[in-house]
């Protein structure tokens, strides 16, 4: 499965030094609740705010073809 770096996911890493942007599946406001299983992963982010090009893949996502 592939996850696409968007100019989007680079500014959230910047705003996230020493952390993590999280790719999730569905609509969610900033103040909700995001149920584990529409989290796919997160992507790295160094102390810098740069992204290490590590993903990791939620083992509990459902997997949708």
């Amino acid at each position: 499965m592939e996850h696409e770096v968007t100019e989007e996911v680079i500014q959230a890493a910047r705003e996230h030094p020493g952390g993590f942007v999280y790719k999730i599946e569905g609509s969610f406001g900033p103040d909700d609740a995001v149920p584990p299983e529409a989290i796919v992963g997160a992507w790295e982010v160094d102390a810098n705010g740069k992204l290490t090009g590590k993903f990791f893949a939620n083992p509990n996502y459902p997997r949708r073809a």
